[in-house]
């Protein structure tokens, strides 16, 4: 990882989305993981 792939981890980190370091064959993979909240459509079964 060099210090460009640092500064796009912690951005990513300080707008609340998680980040995952994944070990390949030629470094590291980073995957930046967004959750949301799904909010339920008035109609949906279960009103």
């Amino acid at each position: 990882m060099d210090e460009k792939m640092i500064k796009a981890i912690l951005l990513a980190l300080k707008k609340g989305d998680r980040v995952e370091l994944i070990p390949v064959k030629d470094g590291v993979k980073v995957m930046r993981v967004r959750r949301e909240e799904m909010k339920k459509s008035p109609g949906e079964p279960g009103d």
